[in-house]
């Protein structure tokens, strides 16, 4: 598997990436743009945050080339070697979610115009946060220079981001009560700051700087306000309701996903049955592609030295073959 290290520019920003083209096809062939999750994730799809091997959108550019598919995947900003780009700490603040939606788009644009890609065949697969990205472009025409033939939304953020957030965080004081170590009383205190953080950023996109530090440590700062308002704005099943009907639409959801619910991506189906849909429903497989067998994922086995699941990647191979 060879890549090749390219830049493309959005707005300010130089984005560095890897683009994928298979040698043994001659012609032209179709492409596919592969969009990362949340937080500091580059290309490969590995996270500042997690020391360690995740690879999940090395993982798909790899399945993708043996199926005859050429593949970009990019550091997006804040992550790999793009960084803050011309930014500071600060700055990024103010740029919003849109900002990641743009680069995706000028990344679509910039792989249609590679040697040996097909640009009438443009494909786009986003995993987790990135599959929000990618509803967005399949439904903006005016953002998007070529027409997507296709989408993949792999473990997607399935319903608007502060309500998945709230559920995660109920579910963890959840355990914690259950658990003994933390007391009701303060559990309830949070729940109660975090209801008020959510209609905050709903009303008027802002953060009040003195929230308790476990709402802060999971993200609720008001450096981060803009982009979560913004984020939260989309709804995917909205989005998913605009995609055209003659797409193919691939979701996918594993029981051992600890971070996306199968009722929120049942939700999500709901919205996009009037497409091609398939929907790949997994035993074995946690949220970054990887197999946990029986266990329970931790979030732990995500830089475990585990094989890529083989459930998710023999599905992921049938839906490319029928592209």
């Amino acid at each position: 598997m060879s890549d090749t290290e390219i830049t493309f520019s959005s707005g300010d920003v130089t984005l560095h990436g890897s683009m994928r083209i298979p040698v043994s096809i001659k012609g032209a062939v179709p492409a596919v743009l592969l969009l990362a999750g949340s937080g500091p994730t580059d290309r490969n799809g590995d996270s500042a945050l997690l020391p360690g091997n995740i690879g999940t959108l090395r993982h798909l550019a790899d399945v993708l080339e043996d199926n005859g598919f050429a593949s970009l995947r990019y550091d997006k900003l804040g992550s790999g070697t793009t960084g803050l780009g011309p930014y500071d700490v600060e700055d990024v603040a103010d740029l919003g979610f849109s900002t990641f939606i743009d680069a995706a788009s000028d990344a679509l644009a910039f792989l249609a115009k590679q040697r040996g890609v097909d640009a009438s065949r443009m494909y786009v697969v986003g995993h987790s946060e990135g599959a929000l990205i990618a509803l967005s472009l399949a439904q903006d025409s005016a953002r998007t220079e070529h027409d997507i033939k296709g989408l993949g939304l792999i473990e997607p953020l399935a319903v608007r981001l502060l309500d998945l957030l709230t559920a995660q965080i109920d579910a963890q004081l959840d355990a914690v009560v259950s658990a003994r170590q933390l007391p009701v009383q303060i559990a309830d205190e949070l729940r109660v700051a975090l209801a008020g953080a959510v209609e905050s950023l709903r009303a008027d996109g802002t953060l009040s700087d003195n929230l308790p530090e476990p709402l802060r440590n999971a993200g609720l700062v008001s450096a981060n306000a803009k982009a979560l308002a913004e984020e939260d704005a989309l709804d995917p099943r909205m989005l998913a309701a605009q995609v055209d009907g003659n797409l193919p639409v691939l979701t996918t959801v594993s029981s051992k996903d600890i971070q996306v619910r199968i009722e929120d991506v049942d939700s999500l189906d709901s919205a996009l049955v009037h497409t091609r849909l398939t929907s790949l429903r997994m035993q074995r497989t946690n949220h970054v592609l990887k197999d946990v067998g029986d266990q329970q994922s931790t979030g732990s086995d995500y830089v475990a030295d585990l094989p890529y699941s083989q459930e998710f990647t023999s599905g992921f191979q049938k839906w490319v073959g029928s592209l």
